[in-house]
């Protein structure tokens, strides 16, 4: 009996083990569907791109998964491939500065020289930039007023020329057929076009013969007389230092007559001096006529001007008074 008994309690030992496997082997996990192995293979996937992929920026932050502040955007880099750069165009800075000339020598052809009729000749005037912008080759000087003489109407600077500097401006021209003395003005120009203040001259005398000069010049009686002289100044007063003057000279013949004239200036301010172009002859027909003067300005001044015709007969203008203050 007690060797039964044992080797039933072995048997029960046995069977509670086999019991135990059997639980275990019908518990086995069970198979996931396909779509939930494909979502982990993504979510696992986008893990992996999200560590390894590089950063780029596309101008919105992002927060990320816990809602944490957003993140700055990144430059764009490729280890391989190198640093991808966009550039962004810039607009031209406006210098905001000042665009003035000086006159500063004459170069050739003093005023006042003789030429035949047709005659070539390169007026070169040398001038200052006294301004505060450089001037580049699409500043240049422009015709402005008077005589052309057969000139371009603009000739570009070579070159740049800083503020302080100078630069020689060269001007083909040619004499005019006709006898006489001719004026021409002459203004630097920007590259927008617009003038400066300030001009220069060129003042020749054509002397000689020439068909041209013979068929159209009206021919003087001899006893033509000068009636009446006048000049005016457009703006007597005004506010802005330098300024450019422009005077208005105007005289009456009774007859035709060849006519001899000039620009007076004078000033009540101690030291002060003025660039006047010299006499001036043509030959005109009756009837009234008129000449216009231009006077550039730099300085305080007061000052007069006046009308001087001395052929064929002497008479002057009532002077007309002007007042420029600078600094004030």
């Amino acid at each position: 009996m007690r060797i039964t008994y044992r080797l039933a309690s072995i048997w029960l030992a046995f069977s509670l083990v086999c019991a135990a496997c059997s639980s275990n082997e019908g518990e086995a996990s069970p198979t996931p569907e396909p779509e939930a192995v494909l979502t982990a293979a993504a979510e696992t996937a986008a893990v992996q791109l999200t560590e390894n992929a590089k950063p780029i920026s596309t101008g919105t932050p992002v927060p990320d998964q816990e809602g944490s502040a957003p993140t700055a955007p990144q430059d764009v880099t490729d280890d391989n491939e190198g640093t991808a750069t966009i550039s962004v165009p810039q607009p031209t800075p406006i210098t905001g500065g000042i665009d003035q000339a000086e006159f500063w020598a004459d170069v050739s052809i003093p005023d006042g020289t003789d030429f035949s009729p047709g005659e070539e000749f390169t007026k070169v005037w040398k001038l200052r930039n006294s301004g505060t912008n450089t001037w580049t080759p699409e500043y240049g000087l422009a015709f402005f007023d008077g005589e052309q003489m057969s000139a371009a109407n603009f000739v570009p600077i070579t070159g740049n020329v800083q503020p302080g500097e100078t630069t020689d401006i060269a001007v083909d021209m040619v004499a005019p057929e006709t006898n006489g003395n001719y004026l021409g003005y002459w203004k630097m120009r920007d590259p927008a076009g617009e003038f400066f203040d300030y001009f220069v001259f060129v003042q020749i005398d054509v002397v000689g013969s020439s068909q041209a000069a013979v068929t159209s010049a009206p021919t003087p009686s001899g006893s033509g007389r000068i009636t009446k002289v006048k000049i005016q100044v457009d703006e007597a007063s005004p506010e802005e230092c330098p300024h450019t003057f422009t005077f208005t000279a105007s005289f009456s013949l009774d007859e035709a007559a060849t006519v001899t004239y000039r620009m007076e200036a004078g000033s009540d301010t101690p030291g002060f001096t003025y660039n006047l172009p010299g006499e001036i002859t043509g030959t005109f027909e009756a009837g009234s006529h008129s000449v216009t003067y231009y006077l550039q300005i730099q300085d305080s001044v007061n000052g007069w001007a006046q009308f001087h015709v001395l052929s064929p007969n002497d008479m002057i203008s009532n002077p007309t008074s002007f007042t420029l203050s600078c600094g004030s």
